[in-house]
């Protein structure tokens, strides 16, 4: 699809900015190596918000017996900003995305894990939450002989990964039968994977999409107001944004695919960002570009403006190098606001939005969260301190620690 309408230009310097919305926790938390991804939910239902990173490790050559860490950690709340180390959870190897959501009849909340070099067919994790503290696996696969291998080779032309190589999930009752399904992005094989939900296998045999481009991260939304889901994904091989038409029923069709306005695009997000009642979405760029462009929505699969926000002082230079991307209110002002976990510079760049009721461009003030001796990997929020304000959740490389930047609560 060919991109055509108005393009915005936002350029933002964060180098010496300061920020003023969160304060650091001086105690960061040890979790284990190279955190990955993070999420913070309730699983105990005691009303405070463990924390959960998908430690992925030094990935190594898939010929290998253990090509990979492959271990959730599991933070338990005690309150007052303390936690427990939980015994280790065992994924797939290199864990690299996981979700929260419910995926049985049981009230607590499950976990979702995609293991990006995942051997012995382990490719996407479940963890039923049995209460207590305890979790009940079970995993995903999607047959190897039905998948190609669409990525790099060594010298020897072996492939560097594994098929499908998992980069994405998420949980959705598709077709309306109650039972949650999950979809998942196969980047080294150009797939979607869908898995329908059911009684008493909990899943079925997955249906494979073609997602030519190197699918890299995956969200839902009904875009065109049907009332059914559909699937937006980054394909980041190809620099592009692929949309796919939910119909209800379990099956989809694509709807769009256009340029990301920069190269490798990692992250999506969805948001009403302009508060016209319309979704848009936020993409981020990694590796070459220090970038998210927002792409405004006209209602459907179409977006026709867009704004391109860039982090770094140059555009031929990489900065921040963007590995996460996270859209919220985090002030609570009523307008979405970003944050990204920055590992090539050691920030996390806030950009609180300050734009006018129902501008097009929008206008954000940029705050920096530097770190010393760690890279910011992943973020998550939660109102960690029972406070009633959002805090962010920092998974952090190097360090194998979650730090937490502590939002300040509105004053009387």
């Amino acid at each position: 699809m060919r991109r055509t309408g108005l393009t915005l230009l936002a350029l933002l310097v964060a180098f010496g900015a300061r920020g003023d919305t969160f304060k650091k926790h001086k105690k960061w938390l040890q979790v284990g190596p190279n955190p990955s991804a993070i999420v913070a939910l309730d699983l105990n239902e005691d009303g405070l918000p463990e924390i959960v990173t998908a430690d992925i490790g030094t990935m190594g050559d898939p010929r290998q017996e253990k090509p990979a860490n492959d271990e959730l950690c599991l933070l338990v709340a005690t309150g007052d900003l303390t936690y427990e180390d939980h015994p280790r959870l065992r994924t797939g190897f290199a864990p690299y995305a996981i979700v929260t959501a419910n995926i049985d009849a049981l009230k607590a909340p499950d976990l979702v894990v995609a293991s990006f070099l995942a051997t012995g067919n382990n490719d996407v994790a479940l963890f039923r939450n049995m209460g207590d503290n305890l979790f009940e696996p079970s995993y995903l696969s999607a047959p190897d002989a039905l998948l190609t291998y669409e990525r790099t080779r060594d010298a020897d032309d072996e492939p560097v990964f594994t098929v499908p190589g998992v980069t994405s999930v998420a949980v959705r009752d598709f077709n309306h039968d109650r039972y949650n399904d999950v979809v998942a992005t196969g980047w080294a094989s150009d797939v979607l994977l869908y898995f329908p939900g059911q009684a008493n296998t909990k899943f079925g045999e997955p249906v494979i999409l073609d997602a030519k481009g190197g699918p890299r991260d995956i969200k839902i939304a009904d875009f065109d107001g049907d009332q059914e889901a559909d699937l937006v994904v980054t394909l980041y091989s190809a620099h592009e944004v692929g949309l796919w038409r939910g119909d209800g029923k379990g099956a989809f069709e694509p709807a769009a695919r256009f340029g990301s306005r920069g190269r490798l695009p990692t992250k999506v997000q969805v948001a009403d960002f302009n508060g016209d009642k319309k979704l848009d979405l936020a993409v981020s760029h990694c590796y070459s570009d220090d970038s998210v462009v927002l792409f405004f929505g006209d209602g459907g699969f179409s977006f026709a403006v867009s704004q391109e926000i860039l982090l770094g002082e140059a555009r031929e230079v990489l900065e921040h190098e963007i590995r996460d991307l996270l859209v919220r209110d985090l002030n609570a002002d009523g307008k979405i606001d970003l944050a990204v976990a920055c590992y090539g510079s050691s920030q996390v760049l806030v950009l609180i939005n300050e734009s006018e009721p129902g501008a097009m461009r929008q206008t954000f003030r940029t705050e920096s969260y530097k770190y010393e001796d760690a890279r910011p990997r992943a973020l998550c929020a939660a109102d960690f301190n029972q406070d009633g304000a959002i805090d962010l959740g920092v998974a952090l490389w190097r360090a194998n620690a979650v730090s937490l930047l502590l939002g300040e609560p509105e004053k009387p």
